[in-house]
């Protein structure tokens, strides 16, 4: 099997997709990094836009958790110590596997680097850009995506977000065909997780990584088995969610939700 990653870098990403690495030693033959943050954007262009969207808040939560990342691996290499989970750039070193960078993983100069792979399967690993058909159809074994929520229920952007939000006591990971609408796939595996009281949106999203990553392996092994499930999604079940505004940031504080502190995050990592 030839498997390309698609993905968005975060520490939450970079935890599956080393996992994938080290279970399939020679198999990763490439990995497309998203270099945006909105799609179609500059980066001042998409931050000025969730700032007009979601508030200074969310904004300013969202960009301590970007830099404190990237700052924790930079003060990590400095000081000698191995980090729990790799960044993309190291990752490329330890496993010898190119990893190249794309505002728009559709495009002709995108497809080319893939076709050059000749991969068989594609995973999109929290990837913030719509895959299209070309790119779907690439791989001959299918195209993958995981999605930390329970399917049909919380398409769409920073689930976690929207499970405290709504006061929800569980939710889950689905891994899920890809179609040419972000969420609506076929199912191919999911798993429930308990939303414990004392959990915050960063401690969620890491245990929901860790599932994520054990999910990944069984799916390729299913895959690779032949005959993988394909399981119809129940549109009268689904929500859809894009980006919070300040109203709901209200809702998500007045159902207890947090956010988590950089203590937390760093002890991830």
């Amino acid at each position: 099997m030839r498997i390309v990653i698609l993905t968005y870098e975060s520490l939450y990403s970079n935890l599956m997709t080393e996992r994938l690495l080290r279970e399939f030693p020679g198999q990763v033959v490439g990995i497309v990094r998203s270099d945006c943050l909105i799609y179609g954007k500059s980066l001042p262009a998409g931050l000025l836009y969730l700032l007009r969207r979601t508030g200074l808040r969310f904004v300013g939560r969202k960009a301590l958790e970007f830099f404190q990342s990237r700052a924790t691996a930079i003060i990590f290499r400095l000081i000698g110590r191995e980090a729990r989970t790799h960044s993309l750039r190291d990752m490329r070193a330890l496993y010898q596997v190119p990893v190249v960078g794309s505002t728009d993983v559709n495009s002709p100069e995108t497809m080319a680097h893939l076709k050059t792979w000749q991969p068989t399967l594609v995973i999109s690993i929290y990837l913030n850009q719509l895959i299209k058909r070309n790119l779907i159809n690439l791989p001959s074994q299918g195209t993958l995506n995981i999605h930390p929520a329970l399917l049909p229920r919380h398409r769409g952007l920073f689930p976690y977000f929207w499970v405290f939000a709504a006061g929800e006591t569980e939710t889950g990971v689905t891994i899920h065909w890809v179609d040419e609408k972000f969420d609506t796939g076929e199912l191919l595996l999911q798993e429930k997780i308990t939303v414990e009281p004392g959990d915050t949106i960063t401690s969620l999203s890491y245990k929901s990584s860790l599932v994520g990553a054990d999910m990944l392996v069984k799916a390729v092994n299913l895959i690779a088995a032949g005959n993988p499930p394909r399981i119809t999604q129940d549109n009268r079940a689904a929500s859809y969610h894009s980006w919070p505004k300040p109203a709901d940031q209200r809702r998500f504080r007045q159902q207890g939700g947090r956010y988590g502190t950089i203590f937390e995050l760093w002890k991830y990592m």
